[in-house]
């Protein structure tokens, strides 16, 4: 009976020390797991941001290159603007009016002509300029 006795403290120690081997093997694997996990969260960290070392400096990037595409786009706009070959009529009107508010003289000039009428000349030259509406402007005699 003392054998068995004996035997059963043996396996009762073996059982203790298998047990203990065990958990040291798990605490070392789980170590090994948690390192490894915190140096791939560390890698990924560093790849994102690599370069950019703050969120300000990211919008301050996208921020410059709108600005660039901005401008990129607005000078090809000029410059398509200036391809094309504008023929716009410049009509300038020339009204005089009498000191009764009367219509005395009118004329209609295109580009940089002159007044070639040489009395409705010398009614503008008499004349004080009142008023400028779009492309007519208002000239009055006071006499």
């Amino acid at each position: 009976m003392k054998k068995s006795r004996k035997v059963k403290k043996k396996t009762e120690k073996q059982q203790t020390q298998v047990m203990k081997q065990a958990l040291k093997k798990q605490k070392t694997l789980s170590a090994f797991v948690a390192f490894g996990l915190a140096a791939v969260i560390t890698l990924f960290a560093a790849s994102n941001s690599f370069g950019v070392p703050s969120h300000e400096d990211i919008s301050d990037i996208d921020a410059r290159v709108d600005m660039e595409l901005l401008a990129e786009a607005v000078a090809e706009i000029e410059k398509d603007m200036y391809s094309f070959d504008f023929e716009v009529d410049d009509i300038r009107h020339i009204k005089v009016f009498n000191a009764d508010n009367k219509l005395v003289g009118e004329v209609s000039l295109k580009g940089n002509e002159v007044i070639e009428d040489k009395d409705l000349q010398v009614l503008v030259n008499r004349s004080e300029f009142l008023s400028n509406y779009g492309t007519t402007a208002i000239y009055r005699i006071s006499e």
